[in-house]
């Protein structure tokens, strides 16, 4: 997000916090090198997780009232690293989702972007114009944006 022609925005401040939710859940850094390639990345291991209804499999054995607290922390976490900011929600929403104030619409997939066939990567290209210079997809359709609801 920091390359792109806008700069930086708080967005990129809760994404970052996002992170670090799963670096608590998971007792772990975000990445770790020695583990098996599928479990690197915990973001994208506690999806897989989450998605399988086995989310308890990576967070440290707890009962049940913390379960609750870190399925809804790592819902939050979802929604704090989405792919395209515009789909994060304010850090004042974080803190009513994580507090319980607020109900907790599911995640769509953060990563939808990663676990796509490997031809999809060569879809982007890079347009130029006189004004600036943006990245597209080849057949020229932009993805929508997910809502928190």
């Amino acid at each position: 997000e920091m390359w792109m022609q806008a700069g930086a925005s708080e967005k990129c401040d809760v994404y970052s916090f996002g992170i670090l939710l799963f670096e608590i859940l998971g007792r772990r850094r975000n990445f770790d090198e020695a583990a098996p390639e599928s479990q690197q990345w915990f973001p994208k291991l506690a999806w897989t997780k989450y998605d399988s209804n086995e989310l308890m499999e990576v967070v440290e054995s707890c009962d049940e009232q913390d379960e609750k607290t870190a399925h809804r922390m790592c819902e939050v976490a979802f929604w704090c690293v989405q792919q395209q900011p515009e789909a994060r929600p304010p850090m004042s929403v974080v803190v009513k989702m994580l507090e319980g104030e607020m109900d907790i619409a599911p995640p769509a997939n953060p990563f939808q972007h990663l676990m796509a066939a490997p031809a999809a990567a060569n879809l982007w290209i890079t347009t130029t114009s006189s004004v600036n210079t943006a990245l597209t997809p080849a057949n020229g359709v932009s993805r929508g944006s997910n809502e928190i609801v």
